[in-house]
């Protein structure tokens, strides 16, 4: 089913605040971090809602939140400044921009209407016909009054989505990866099949926003998703120990390498490598190669530095600027610090324990396994949970290092240089009092032209107690690589190569 609202809508309520930095040990009670890296600036969101992803062009960086997003003029990175402060709720509000213009999110709860300020659908109605989920658009080109211009439907909602640039044709792409998590209008095991969808989803829903009307947004592609090779052509969450979630097939995150048109889908129960075919899509009826981990050869030991380990679902990927080698993480639905995950056998109902939650390094040409890591900290303590998550690769011909974000362990920079032997050379993971670990979504590099003596990163802290977490972060890290600066980045989206 597709549906598409293209009229003007209700301007949303936009807070212009000043935002406040404070130095990592007046507000937190432990400051656990690298000698190399600091953090420059903090600022939780005014609603205190969970703190999802970033996107940045120029000198502004756009910050997502469960509540709505943030726009801040980041030109002095150590002090940013907050130009307004957009109230439009819609979990994961996953973000992303064009040209100071056009932001996108990404609305995976079922909804009463597109607009904000519309109210979440209760569980006990979810399936109602006139509920929405799916991408708002937003005209930014006041920074200071951002503007909701559009909504497009998505079947399954918005998860996550990728922006991807069609100068060309005049318009951007954007895939849209979502899954049914739980039913909705059009989503799942009744509502799904009764419009003609399948129950687990099994497509990625392309929409395409023309750059001279983005409020003439529609869908115009859904992609079949497929597992190749497994048993059963689905991802059962009941199989990681998760219960009250549908089965799916689809993908939750995908990253695209524009120089060499090639796509990584992270796609739950694998690993996919696509190219980018002439119209814009990604072929994904025929992968260049698909990867898996689904078995800990010797069960959970805890420790960071076993060799054996067990994907739980595979959950995001970035691509080195050169385009040799792509990363995939693996979100850990298990507990701990580092994180196990129990594992179910559905025929025989026997489980089993298996390290999961780390980060994967594979050959881009034929999807070798190259090696894996997990921090090699721990945290303990009551609801300690590490499991990596929202990252990407430095701009830099030096070298290759990884910023990645670890929930309760914090952030890190990873050297990789030698693929076969990551290494943590960086990190900052700050608890807030009484607390277990910093709690960071995401954590990516980030510099524009004007490049300074050291490395700049960006992330997101408080997922899950946000009234405790610091928000919106500024990283300082004493790396000495040479860097390229960027014009933009939408992290899941790489335009040029180095």
């Amino acid at each position: 089913m597709r549906r598409s609202w293209r009229i003007l809508l209700p301007a949303v309520t936009v807070l212009v605040l000043v935002a406040l930095s404070f130095p990592a040990s007046a507000s937190h009670s432990s400051d656990n971090h690298s000698p190399n890296m600091s953090l420059l600036f903090s600022a939780q969101n005014a609603f205190t809602g969970t703190n999802s992803d970033l996107a940045f062009w120029g000198d502004r960086a756009y910050v997502g939140n469960y509540r709505g997003f943030r726009i801040f003029d980041i030109s002095n990175p150590a002090s940013p400044q907050l130009l307004s402060e957009v109230d439009c709720d819609g979990p994961q509000n996953d973000i992303s921009v064009w040209a100071n213009r056009i932001v996108v999110l990404s609305v995976d709860s079922v909804m009463r209407g597109p607009q904000c300020g519309a109210a979440r659908a209760p569980l006990s109605d979810l399936e109602a016909p006139t509920n929405w989920e799916g991408l708002r658009i937003f005209d930014v080109t006041d920074p200071r009054n951002p503007r909701h211009i559009a909504s497009v439907y998505q079947d399954c909602g918005s998860h996550t989505h990728t922006m991807v640039p069609d100068r060309g044709r005049g318009r951007l792409l954007v895939y849209n990866a979502s899954y049914s998590l739980r039913a909705g209008p059009s989503c799942g095991p009744v509502t799904g099949p009764a419009h003609g969808r399948s129950p687990v989803h099994g497509v990625i829903q392309v929409v395409e926003i023309p750059l001279n009307n983005p409020a003439g947004a529609q869908e115009i592609a859904e992609p079949e998703i497929n597992y190749p090779g497994d048993p059963d052509n689905v991802f059962t969450p009941s199989e990681h120990g998760l219960a009250g979630f549908l089965p799916l097939r689809a993908c939750h995150d995908i990253a695209v390498y524009l120089p060499a048109r090639l796509v990584a889908g992270a796609c739950a129960e694998q690993a996919q490598l696509w190219r980018l075919m002439p119209s814009g899509l990604p072929d994904t009826a025929n992968p260049v190669w698909v990867f898996d981990n689904p078995v800990d050869e010797n069960g959970a030991t805890g420790d960071p530095a076993d060799p054996h380990t067990a994907v739980d679902f595979w959950h995001s990927a970035t691509f080195t600027w050169d385009g040799q080698i792509v990363n995939f993480s693996d979100e850990s639905f298990g507990s701990g610090c580092p994180a196990i995950s129990t594992k179910v056998d559905l025929v025989t109902g026997a489980t089993s324990l298996a390290d999961t939650g780390r980060t994967y390094f594979l050959r881009v040409s034929d999807g070798a396994f190259l090696s894996q890591f997990q921090i090699p900290r721990t945290e303990v303590g009551g609801g300690a949970y590490c499991s990596t998550h929202q990252g990407n690769v430095v701009g830099t011909r030096d070298g290759y290092f990884l910023a990645q974000a670890w929930y309760m362990g914090g952030a890190d920079i990873i050297d990789f240089t030698n693929p076969a032997s990551p290494q943590e050379i960086a990190f900052y993971d700050l608890a807030p009092p009484g607390q277990t670990g910093g709690d960071n979504w995401s954590h990516y590099w980030y510099e524009g032209p004007r490049l300074g003596t050291s490395l700049v990163t960006y992330g997101q802290d408080g997922v899950h107690n946000p009234p405790t977490g610091r928000g919106f972060e500024v990283f300082r890290v004493d790396l000495g690589v040479r860097r390229v600066g960027m014009g933009h980045l939408n992290p899941q989206t790489q335009e040029r190569a180095l």
